[in-house]
Protein backbone atom coordinates (compact mmCIF):
# COMPACT_ATOMS: atom_id res chain seq x y z
CA UNK A 1 0.00 0.00 0.00
CA UNK A 2 1.49 3.43 -0.65
CA UNK A 3 1.46 5.64 1.53
CA UNK A 4 0.09 9.28 1.81
CA UNK A 5 1.76 12.42 2.65
CA UNK A 6 0.54 13.79 6.06
CA UNK A 7 0.37 17.44 6.38
CA UNK A 8 2.01 18.81 9.19
CA UNK A 9 -0.44 19.88 12.66
CA UNK A 10 0.10 22.30 14.27
CA UNK A 11 2.02 20.48 17.13
CA UNK A 12 4.49 19.25 14.93
CA UNK A 13 5.19 22.44 13.86
CA UNK A 14 8.74 24.25 14.92
CA UNK A 15 7.16 27.56 16.48
CA UNK A 16 10.76 29.08 16.88
CA UNK A 17 12.36 28.29 13.46
CA UNK A 18 12.14 30.63 10.84
CA UNK A 19 13.46 30.21 7.25
CA UNK A 20 14.85 32.00 4.53
CA UNK A 21 16.01 30.73 0.62
CA UNK A 22 16.54 32.06 -2.21
CA UNK A 23 19.00 32.50 -5.32
CA UNK A 24 22.19 34.80 -4.90
CA UNK A 25 21.73 38.59 -4.31
CA UNK A 26 17.68 37.82 -2.78
CA UNK A 27 18.47 39.60 0.23
CA UNK A 28 18.70 36.43 2.33
CA UNK A 29 21.60 37.68 4.65
CA UNK A 30 20.91 40.95 4.99
CA UNK A 31 16.84 40.43 5.94
CA UNK A 32 17.71 37.10 8.40
CA UNK A 33 20.09 38.95 10.17
CA UNK A 34 18.04 41.97 11.01
CA UNK A 35 14.95 39.60 11.58
CA UNK A 36 17.05 38.00 13.82
CA UNK A 37 18.15 40.62 16.16
CA UNK A 38 14.83 42.06 16.33
CA UNK A 39 13.39 39.09 17.02
CA UNK A 40 15.79 37.50 19.63
CA UNK A 41 16.86 34.44 17.92
CA UNK A 42 20.59 33.19 16.59
CA UNK A 43 21.27 34.08 12.84
CA UNK A 44 22.39 30.98 10.71
CA UNK A 45 23.99 31.52 7.75
CA UNK A 46 24.14 27.67 6.32
CA UNK A 47 26.08 29.08 2.68
CA UNK A 48 28.82 29.87 5.12
CA UNK A 49 29.42 26.57 6.55
CA UNK A 50 29.47 24.53 2.99
CA UNK A 51 32.06 28.03 2.31
CA UNK A 52 33.96 26.92 5.34
CA UNK A 53 34.13 23.24 4.16
CA UNK A 54 35.49 24.42 0.61
CA UNK A 55 37.76 26.73 2.08
CA UNK A 56 39.28 23.91 4.44
CA UNK A 57 39.02 21.10 1.21
CA UNK A 58 41.46 23.87 -0.19
CA UNK A 59 43.81 24.37 2.06
CA UNK A 60 44.56 20.58 2.27
CA UNK A 61 45.57 20.65 -1.53
CA UNK A 62 41.78 19.05 -2.68
CA UNK A 63 39.95 19.13 -5.87
CA UNK A 64 37.13 21.76 -5.77
CA UNK A 65 36.37 22.15 -9.23
CA UNK A 66 33.83 20.53 -12.05
CA UNK A 67 34.31 17.80 -13.10
CA UNK A 68 34.71 16.31 -10.46
CA UNK A 69 35.82 12.68 -10.45
CA UNK A 70 34.50 10.02 -7.61
CA UNK A 71 37.72 9.71 -5.67
CA UNK A 72 37.38 13.74 -5.98
CA UNK A 73 34.26 13.37 -3.95
CA UNK A 74 35.07 11.01 -2.00
CA UNK A 75 38.57 13.19 -0.88
CA UNK A 76 36.39 15.52 0.48
CA UNK A 77 34.04 13.60 2.24
CA UNK A 78 36.81 12.02 4.30
CA UNK A 79 38.51 15.16 5.11
CA UNK A 80 35.22 16.17 6.71
CA UNK A 81 34.50 13.36 8.56
CA UNK A 82 37.94 14.06 10.37
CA UNK A 83 37.88 17.57 10.38
CA UNK A 84 37.57 19.16 13.97
CA UNK A 85 34.75 21.32 12.62
CA UNK A 86 31.85 22.88 15.51
CA UNK A 87 29.46 25.76 15.71
CA UNK A 88 30.14 28.52 18.06
CA UNK A 89 27.57 31.69 19.23
CA UNK A 90 29.19 35.10 18.67
CA UNK A 91 27.14 38.42 19.27
CA UNK A 92 24.09 36.13 18.46
CA UNK A 93 25.31 34.45 15.26
CA UNK A 94 26.10 30.93 14.75
CA UNK A 95 29.27 30.22 13.07
CA UNK A 96 31.19 26.88 12.12
CA UNK A 97 34.77 26.98 13.01
CA UNK A 98 37.53 24.97 12.70
CA UNK A 99 40.03 23.82 15.13
CA UNK A 100 38.48 26.82 16.99
CA UNK A 101 39.36 28.85 14.34
CA UNK A 102 36.79 31.05 12.41
CA UNK A 103 37.62 31.51 8.70
CA UNK A 104 35.20 34.68 8.39
CA UNK A 105 37.50 36.43 5.52
CA UNK A 106 38.70 33.13 4.05
CA UNK A 107 35.52 31.76 3.31
CA UNK A 108 34.90 34.91 1.31
CA UNK A 109 38.08 34.37 -1.25
CA UNK A 110 37.35 34.24 -5.05
CA UNK A 111 38.98 30.46 -4.72
CA UNK A 112 36.04 29.75 -2.48
CA UNK A 113 33.37 31.20 -3.89
CA UNK A 114 34.23 29.14 -7.08
CA UNK A 115 34.95 25.89 -5.12
CA UNK A 116 31.54 26.25 -2.50
CA UNK A 117 29.16 24.98 -5.64
CA UNK A 118 30.93 22.33 -6.00
CA UNK A 119 31.59 21.23 -2.80
CA UNK A 120 27.05 21.39 -1.93
CA UNK A 121 26.76 19.42 -5.02
CA UNK A 122 28.21 15.91 -3.51
CA UNK A 123 25.25 14.19 -1.47
CA UNK A 124 27.36 13.01 1.64
CA UNK A 125 28.23 16.56 2.40
CA UNK A 126 25.06 17.67 1.85
CA UNK A 127 23.47 15.02 4.63
CA UNK A 128 26.21 16.01 6.79
CA UNK A 129 25.59 19.98 6.83
CA UNK A 130 22.20 18.92 7.00
CA UNK A 131 22.58 17.12 10.14
CA UNK A 132 24.61 19.69 11.89
CA UNK A 133 21.89 22.47 11.02
CA UNK A 134 19.21 20.38 12.97
CA UNK A 135 21.53 20.54 15.71
CA UNK A 136 21.43 24.21 15.71
CA UNK A 137 17.89 23.91 16.97
CA UNK A 138 19.73 22.83 20.76
CA UNK A 139 21.17 26.70 20.47
CA UNK A 140 17.96 28.08 20.76
CA UNK A 141 15.24 30.15 18.42
CA UNK A 142 16.81 30.36 15.09
CA UNK A 143 16.30 32.79 11.19
CA UNK A 144 18.32 29.95 8.98
CA UNK A 145 19.19 31.00 5.98
CA UNK A 146 20.24 29.33 2.70
CA UNK A 147 18.83 27.64 0.01
CA UNK A 148 17.12 24.48 0.91
CA UNK A 149 16.17 25.17 4.64
CA UNK A 150 12.92 25.24 4.32
CA UNK A 151 12.21 22.21 2.13
CA UNK A 152 15.33 20.27 3.53
CA UNK A 153 16.64 21.16 6.75
CA UNK A 154 13.60 22.10 8.76
CA UNK A 155 10.40 21.40 6.46
CA UNK A 156 8.49 21.56 9.61
CA UNK A 157 8.77 25.09 10.68
CA UNK A 158 6.38 27.28 10.79
CA UNK A 159 7.70 30.47 9.32
CA UNK A 160 8.73 30.07 5.97
CA UNK A 161 10.17 32.62 3.19
CA UNK A 162 11.30 32.36 -0.56
CA UNK A 163 12.86 35.65 -1.87
CA UNK A 164 13.51 36.06 -5.24
CA UNK A 165 14.38 38.75 -8.10
CA UNK A 166 14.84 39.34 -11.55
CA UNK A 167 18.32 38.10 -12.27
CA UNK A 168 19.49 41.13 -14.12
CA UNK A 169 18.64 42.56 -10.83
CA UNK A 170 20.67 40.05 -9.01
CA UNK A 171 23.48 40.30 -11.26
CA UNK A 172 23.09 44.32 -10.65
CA UNK A 173 23.58 43.74 -7.16
CA UNK A 174 26.15 41.36 -7.26
CA UNK A 175 28.09 43.59 -9.35
CA UNK A 176 27.82 46.55 -6.98
CA UNK A 177 29.16 44.47 -3.96
CA UNK A 178 32.45 43.94 -6.62
CA UNK A 179 31.36 40.84 -7.97
CA UNK A 180 31.86 41.18 -11.94
CA UNK A 181 31.57 37.59 -12.89
CA UNK A 182 28.57 34.75 -13.54
CA UNK A 183 29.62 32.68 -10.17
CA UNK A 184 26.52 33.40 -8.53
CA UNK A 185 24.17 32.82 -11.76
CA UNK A 186 26.20 29.06 -12.22
CA UNK A 187 25.94 28.60 -8.42
CA UNK A 188 22.17 29.28 -8.59
CA UNK A 189 21.77 27.04 -11.63
CA UNK A 190 23.57 24.29 -9.98
CA UNK A 191 21.63 24.58 -6.68
CA UNK A 192 18.80 24.32 -8.74
CA UNK A 193 19.26 21.53 -10.39
CA UNK A 194 20.97 19.32 -7.85
CA UNK A 195 19.55 16.05 -7.01
CA UNK A 196 19.92 16.56 -3.40
CA UNK A 197 19.16 19.71 -1.69
CA UNK A 198 17.89 21.68 -4.70
CA UNK A 199 17.19 25.33 -4.84
CA UNK A 200 12.77 25.59 -4.76
CA UNK A 201 10.42 27.19 -2.94
CA UNK A 202 8.15 25.15 0.17
CA UNK A 203 4.90 24.73 -0.86
CA UNK A 204 4.10 26.57 2.49
CA UNK A 205 6.76 29.41 2.23
CA UNK A 206 6.09 32.91 1.67
CA UNK A 207 7.29 33.97 -1.05
CA UNK A 208 8.50 37.73 -2.12
CA UNK A 209 10.03 38.90 -4.95
CA UNK A 210 11.78 42.19 -4.21
CA UNK A 211 12.61 42.85 -7.60
CA UNK A 212 11.15 46.64 -6.87
CA UNK A 213 11.57 46.96 -3.33
CA UNK A 214 13.84 48.32 -1.00
CA UNK A 215 15.74 46.34 1.96
CA UNK A 216 13.31 48.16 3.99
CA UNK A 217 10.21 47.49 2.31
CA UNK A 218 10.92 43.87 1.90
CA UNK A 219 12.00 43.58 5.60
CA UNK A 220 8.24 45.06 6.72
CA UNK A 221 6.91 42.31 4.55
CA UNK A 222 8.31 39.46 6.49
CA UNK A 223 8.39 41.46 10.11
CA UNK A 224 4.72 41.93 10.01
CA UNK A 225 4.45 38.07 8.83
CA UNK A 226 6.53 36.81 11.61
CA UNK A 227 5.02 39.08 14.77
CA UNK A 228 1.31 37.86 13.24
CA UNK A 229 2.85 34.43 13.64
CA UNK A 230 4.64 35.05 17.06
CA UNK A 231 1.11 36.75 18.36
CA UNK A 232 -0.86 33.25 17.33
CA UNK A 233 1.47 31.60 18.94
Amino acid sequence: MKALPVAASPSLRLPRVITIDGPSASGKGTLARRLAAEFGCIYVDTGAMYRTLAWWALQNGLRCLKPMSAQDDEAIVKLMRRWKAEMRVIDGQAWMHVNGYHPAAEIRSDKVEKAVPVVAQISKVRDWMVARQRDCMFLGPLVMEGRDIGTEVFPLASVKFFLEADEAVRQARLANRGNTDSVGATRDAMDATRKKGALYPALDAVRVDNTHQTPDETYAILRDHVQKHFAAV
